[in-house]
Order: structure tokens, then sequence, then C-alpha cells
């Protein structure tokens, strides 16, 4: 009688240590499901994502326009682009501009096209005001998207 008592309590222990041992697995995968499906879909959004820079120009002693064409499949909502990477500058000493900054130098953006996003084949106009002016040279421009696909450009004064 007791080796039975014992018998079953083991029984009902390893049960419910592979019950745990089962939950933890599930769980486990479906962790990795989510992680696996989010990435997939950054990877998704960068693959359908593509900037080309079409021109840039002076505008003003110490600002420069640069348009941004959406060449991609994908609309871009402009709810996304101030969190772009902007750099800016002459070749070789460029610097990283924030967006919309209260001082200088700072960048906004407009979409000529209205609406409230960049879609695929429209034209985003980036002003970027400088803290000094420009002068005859060589310089470089690049904006990189909220999920990292970028764009360069150079050009002279």
């Amino acid at each position: 009688m007791g080796s039975e008592m014992t018998e079953m309590i083991y029984t009902v222990a390893l049960i419910i240590a592979a019950a745990t041992v089962a939950n933890t697995y599930f769980q486990n995968t479906a962790q990795l499901n989510n992680v696996l499906n989010a990435a997939s879909q950054n990877a998704r959004d960068s693959a359908m994502t593509s900037l080309k820079t079409v021109f840039a120009a002076k505008i003003a002693d110490d600002v420069v326009e640069v348009w941004v064409k959406n060449v991609g499949t994908s609309s871009i909502y402009s709810g996304y682009i101030p969190r772009f990477d902007v750099f800016f500058g002459p070749k070789g000493s460029y610097e990283y501009i924030p967006y919309n900054k209260t001082s200088t130098p700072n960048w906004v953006f407009s979409i000529p096209s209205g609406g409230a996003n960049l879609n695929p084949g429209e034209t985003l106009e980036i002003t970027i005001y400088l803290d000094y002016d420009l002068e005859s040279g060589d310089y470089y421009f690049k904006v990189v998207s909220h999920n990292g696909v970028s764009s360069d450009y150079s050009f002279s004064l």
C-alpha cells in the first residue's frame, strides 16, 4: 500500500513536471515566432522602401533645398519623416543636422503634392537651414530613412 501511494505521488509529480516543460516550450516557441514575424516585417519594409536624391540647390546664403524621391513600392507615412537622419556639409566635414530644432542648423520638410504620406513616385522637399554661409566648393548630403534605407548626393557650388 505504501509503495502504491509513493508511485502515485511520483506519477503526479512527473505529469506536473512534463506539463511545466511543455508549457515553457510552447511559450518560447510563440516568442520566437513573434520575433521572426517582426524581423520579417522589418525586412519587408526595408525592401519596399527606396529613396533617390534627385537634386540639391542653394536657395540663400545659408539655406539648401534638397529633393528626395520615393522610388520604392510603399508609401512613407509623414509621421516617420521627422525620424529621418540628415547629414550635410562640405565634403570631408559634413555633420548631422537635427530635425526642426529651434536653432540652426536644422531641417524641415514638405511634401509638395500634399497628403499625409510620401507615396511612391512623389518627391520630398527637405530645406536645410545652416549656421554658416555656403561658399564655393563640393558639398555632400545624405538622408537615412526611419528603417535604415539611405540616399546620398554630392554637388558643387
